[in-house]
């Protein structure tokens, strides 16, 4: 401008100029001067890195060794000097991946793609700048699989079992590998290497891409029973890798020939009693099927039946299933089938008379289970027949046929030599187990017995007894048997002697009784009689010969003797009873007691006057005097009949008498001055003041009027001394 200051248009830009030369001239009109005008554009950080063109997705194999360059970078800053000085930082990679100064990403660890495939990788270029500028990259870097995994088995060892009658062309079985690798590095196919032991023909055959092993050829047990074959399996890669497996095939025998009996029929005697478990017999039968295998293992079968004695269990042993009782059943007649347990499997038709039921034998048990199936699955079969014959043991003890015997004789038709009563004893045993003989456990001066027949007999005419008597015997039966059992039967035999005695009183009954009145259902005591008989010419019965109108009552059975009202003395004050008893023979016999009863009194009754009023006249101005003798009376007796008598009113000019009830004036009454008096008399018994009688009170009081009698004894008397 005119002073001289030079200054910018427009912004200015480092990148664009870094310098201008200006030409300056100076005039004043008539001289001119000229001069040059350098300026520097100082460098301000203002732009950022820029990348250069680059492909962001880089493939390399996972085999690359470390220190590899994967790619590189470059980032150009158009500032100067630090404003333009690039530095690049690389983010991700997991630490197997760096970044140098001159921006070339090197690998820093081997790659594995099995384990991690792809990397998303991050370049920061930044220049040096303040404010420090920086711009991103992302890169995507993609591993390539290298066939470096061989297929893995899942099994190193493959086992499968085949019967040798199974039909070529079968799958036996599946291979399975697996590579971990990809595309055609984990393609796998299978082949057989080898087989032992080798065979002229191919036996077995696998499936180049399923790993399916099938049946090639007939297989025999009898010539070969196991082959081994090792399976090969191999990837697609190249090199191509590999592994191999075995597959062990053991041929299964399969059911060829039936079991056999050593006999068409077989005749068992047992004794009874044998024990739960306890072995009968063993049957001898073989297969010619191979030892230890599933066809040589022999199951039978018995009928199934009421019982059974026994079940086959190992080795072809009948067990005792039960308790093996004889008096149960005697025989049994079985059908045991022997099968085997060979497949394919068929049924045994269903017998209308005999079912066939399996029992299962397991080698390594002493178990025997049951099959709730009556149809046996088998292939090959043979059957015997059996006869257990159950023999007799002495094990059931004779048997009285009645638990306890009874009979009666009577000493007027007793005879010796007569047979008083017959008992009788079973033995479920049989031969000589059941052969019976009878005795007595204790010698009888009175009877014996048969001891083949069991007859209780007489052996006096037992006259001398003279009292019912009851006489128990026991008798002992007794088998024949090894060891002899026996047991005991108990006879009772009642001699009935001729009612003879009659019932007697105890001494130590009271015949005076004295009872309170009114007190009902008063126990009077037991009065017992005793007979010298027995049985129903003893059994007494207790009655009355008056019982009072019901007042009384004697128990039937014990005598005891009670009142069935409240007595009262004053309507009777004794009673005199004749009690009965009487026995039950026939004709019966009794005997009787006289009991006689004072019924005692009880201050129940309250004196009584014999009318309730009295009136008494009295002449004035007599000397004192009794003037009434008022006397009660009381239905008790004895102190409950005392009675005492007092007055209540005005009694100043009146007294009584407290035992005789004699009124009497104490002094001359005056007419004049009083014309009457009334007053009430009580009579009562001392000490029970209830019990009284009083006038003015109830109607059983005394009431007493005294009159006074007026005597002229005054002149007329004028009532003024002057008028």
């Amino acid at each position: 401008n005119e002073e001289g200051i030079i200054s910018t248009k427009t912004k200015l830009d480092y990148e664009s100029q870094n310098s201008y030369t200006l030409n300056i001239s100076l005039s004043e009109g008539n001289t001119t001067d000229y001069a040059t005008v350098f300026i520097k554009v100082t460098d301000v950080n203002d732009n950022s890195p820029v990348f250069g063109l680059i492909n962001t997705t880089i493939t390399m194999l996972e085999n690359v060794p470390a220190g590899t360059i994967i790619t590189s970078v470059s980032a150009t800053d158009v500032d100067e000097g630090f404003n333009g000085l690039v530095v690049y930082t690389l983010k991700g990679g997991d630490g197997k991946m760096d970044i140098n100064t001159s921006g070339s990403i090197l690998l820093e660890k081997e790659l594995d793609r099995e384990k991690q495939g792809i990397y998303n990788l991050t370049v920061i270029a930044s220049d040096q700048g303040q404010p420090v500028l920086s711009t991103v990259l992302n890169l995507t870097v993609i591993v390539d699989d290298v066939n470096d995994n061989p297929p893995v088995f899942s099994s190193s060892r493959y086992e499968v079992g085949v019967p040798e009658d199974e039909v070529p062309g079968r799958v036996l079985l599946t291979v399975s590998a697996t590579d971990l690798d990809a595309g055609v590095n984990a393609l796998v196919k299978y082949r057989i290497v080898s087989q032992q032991p080798p065979t002229s023909l191919t036996v077995f055959l696998v499936d180049l891409t399923t790993g399916q092993l099938s049946l090639n050829q007939q297989l025999d047990y009898e010539t070969v029973k196991q082959f081994e074959v090792k399976v090969e399996a191999s990837d697609g890669g190249e090199p191509s890798l590999s592994t191999t497996t075995r597959v062990v095939v053991h041929v299964l025998d399969v059911n060829d020939n039936p079991p056999e009996f050593n006999q068409a029929a077989y005749d068992i005697f047992v004794f009874e009693n044998l024990q739960k478990g306890s072995p009968i017999y063993t049957f001898s039968v073989t297969d010619k099927d191979e030892v230890g295998t599933k066809f040589n293992l022999i199951h039978f079968a018995i009928p199934e039946g009421d019982y059974t004695p026994g079940t086959p269990v190992r080795n072809g042993t009948l067990l005792a299933n039960g308790y093996v009782d004889r008096e149960t059943k005697e025989k049994y007649e079985l059908l045991v089938v022997a099968s085997d347990n060979g497949v394919p499997q068929r049924q045994v038709k269903k017998n209308p008379y005999i079912f066939i039921c399996r029992f299962l034998l397991f080698t390594n048990s002493n178990i025997c289970a049951f099959s709730e199936s009556c149809f046996s699955p088998v292939t090959h079969q043979n059957f015997t027949y059996i006869s257990v014959q159950v023999l007799d043991v002495n094990d059931n003890p004779p048997r009285f046929t009645k638990a306890q015997y009874s009979a009666s004789v009577r000493v007027a038709t007793a005879e010796e030599g007569v047979s008083v009563i017959s008992v009788s004893a079973t033995d479920f045993d049989i031969g000589n187990n059941a052969v019976i003989s009878y005795s007595l456990s204790n010698h009888s001066d009175d009877f014996y017995i048969n001891n083949h027949t069991g007859d209780i007999i007489l052996s006096s005419n037992l006259d001398y007894i003279t009292a019912d008597t009851i006489v128990t015997l026991t008798v002992i039966a007794t088998d024949h048997g090894i060891p002899q059992l026996t047991s005991n039967g108990k006879v009772t035999v009642r001699v009935n002697d001729v009612n003879d005695n009659p019932p007697v009183f105890s001494a130590l009954n009271p015949t005076k009784l004295s009872a309170p009145e009114n007190a009902a259902n008063l126990d009077l005591g037991l009065f017992s009689a005793t007979d010298l008989d027995i049985g129903v010419n003893a059994l007494i019965t207790y009655s009355l010969q008056d019982d009072f109108d019901g007042m009384f009552r004697v128990n039937s059975s014990t005598g005891k003797l009670m009142t069935t009202k409240s007595l009262d003395r004053e309507m009777v004050d004794s009673y005199e009873l004749k009690i009965i008893a009487t026995d039950s023979g026939k004709p019966s016999q009794y005997a009787s007691l006289v009991v006689s009863i004072t019924v005692e009194d009880e201050n129940d009754n309250p004196p009584v006057f014999p009318q309730k009023l009295y009136s008494v006249t009295v002449k004035e101005n007599e000397p004192p005097h009794m003037i009434l003798s008022a006397a009660a009376t009381d239905e008790d007796t004895g102190y409950n009949a005392i009675i005492h008598y007092t007055v209540t009113g005005e009694t100043s000019l009146f007294h009584v008498g407290e035992l005789s009830g004699n009124i009497t004036v104490l002094q001359p009454l005056d007419y004049e001055s009083r014309s009457q008096y009334t007053f009430i008399l009580k009579a009562f018994n001392p000490g029970e003041l209830y019990m009284q009688d009083t006038a003015n009170i109830t109607d059983m009081d005394l009431f007493l009027l005294v009159n006074v009698e007026d005597i002229n004894e005054e002149g007329p008397i004028f009532d003024k001394p002057s008028y």
